[in-house]
């Protein structure tokens, strides 16, 4: 569900993004990954284009220049079989070696098919990453990539209209009463912000393993964040029910309406339409607490049939250094992973990016097990709790019901 960008931020000074490249390229020191065999050929897919693409090819062919290896590179951006592709290579033993560039949610089903290596532990360190960050890694408890780059929604407002962005859901109401909101209201991705600030939840967490039998879409919380859903189009009035995600942005860029939740894929967008606007965290809920936004992680992975694994996690750690994460933002405005490098003045003096950053503290990582593809199935269900077709507590128990199905029927195949 993750949005890709492709552009770059004026801010961001020539001098310090060759500095970075430069640094980047000599091949900084990484985490060592133990007994690693020279001489190899290992294979390499990026799902990732330009210009992030230009900047993997330079770091592994450093790598195998250093470790007397080869790498052969292969652009999977445009690969109109989507993610599956490489499922479907990897069972008949054609998969990479390497895989850059994987959103961590579709890890899950590569796990359970036994297509992903977990990460030895030398070559991953929680501290150096937040906890939602460190969750989003994890399927059954096990580490299975390496995180690249982070991505979430924040709140976008026009600064002509909104001088000092709403802290509070009182003052929130009181901008868009006078100046107008909308988002994608009928996308799970975009509403789990409210759902789950409100005390929803998609599968129950304990010990960092996640249930897909219990869930808490239709739990007191849920049904309350569906509630408000419902009331910003028919008490507020901020939107109709046929009011979308394309329509939203639509309005918000030609200055029509004051705010609307999005995500940095969306900046170059309204920066052409010459829209004064910028960033800041998600106002807090009716309950006082914080909004809580997918987080979706990049990640790099190991093929589990690799011949040669420890370099291919050599090769792997060499795309995520604090080097080549600085180089994604500075290149793509790709959000560091490292806590170190997002905290560094290369991106929060950039007050957008600050708020995107700030934002990741009550942001929840999307579930990665194969079960959360059922709730994107069953996500439809929303627009009729939106259209009032359906109170917002049987919509909620319908959602479940339907999440629930769509597991049975998904296990029985």
């Amino acid at each position: 569900m993750m949005k890709q960008q492709k552009w770059t931020v004026g801010a961001v000074s020539a001098a310090m993004l060759a500095a970075s490249l430069s640094v980047a390229a000599t091949g900084a020191p990484h985490r060592a990954v133990a007994n690693v065999p020279r001489g190899q050929t290992l294979t390499l897919w990026t799902w990732q284009g330009p210009p992030i693409y230009q900047e993997v090819v330079k770091l592994a062919q450093h790598w195998a220049k250093v470790h007397g290896d080869k790498v052969q590179i292969v652009n999977q951006s445009n690969n109109s079989s989507g993610f599956q592709f490489y499922a479907t290579a990897a069972r008949a033993g054609k998969g990479p070696d390497v895989l850059f560039g994987m959103p961590h949610d579709n890890l899950g089903t590569f796990v359970r098919e036994g297509l992903v290596a977990p990460v030895p532990k030398a070559a991953f360190h929680p501290g150096q990453y937040i906890k939602p960050i460190d969750a989003a890694l994890r399927i059954y408890g096990k580490v299975y990539s390496l995180p690249d780059y982070v991505q979430s929604t924040a709140l976008f407002y026009n600064t002509k209209m909104i001088k000092t962005p709403p802290k509070t859901w009182a003052q929130f109401v009181a901008d868009a009463n006078k100046y107008g909101f909308m988002f994608g209201q009928h996308n799970f991705y975009y509403n789990y912000a409210i759902i789950g600030g409100m005390g929803g939840f998609v599968f129950k967490t304990r010990n960092g393993v996640e249930n897909p039998n219990v869930l808490g879409l239709a739990n007191k919380g849920a049904i309350a964040g569906f509630t408000l859903l419902r009331e910003m189009d028919a008490k507020y009035h901020w939107m109709t029910p046929s009011s979308n995600y394309g329509v939203a942005t639509a309005k918000f860029a030609a200055g029509k309406i004051g705010m609307t939740i999005d995500g940095p894929w969306d900046v170059p967008n309204y920066q052409k339409a010459k829209l004064p606007f910028s960033v800041a965290p998600m106002p807090t809920l009716p309950n006082g607490k914080h909004m809580t936004p997918f987080l979706g992680v990049i990640t790099t992975f190991v093929n589990s049939r690799a011949p040669n694994k420890a370099a291919a996690f050599s090769l792997a750690q060499a795309l995520d250094t604090a080097p080549a994460q600085r180089a994604y933002f500075q290149l793509s405005q790709q959000l560091p992973a490292l806590t170190g490098v997002r905290q560094s003045p290369l991106v929060r003096n950039s007050a957008m990016f600050k708020a995107f950053s700030d934002q990741l503290k009550y942001a929840k990582p999307m579930p990665n097990i194969p079960q959360m593809q059922s709730v994107w199935t069953a996500m439809s269900v929303i627009q009729d709790i939106i259209n009032g077709k359906l109170s917002p507590a049987v919509g909620a128990r319908d959602f479940v019901k339907d999440v629930k199905q769509g597991i049975k029927v998904a296990n029985a195949g």
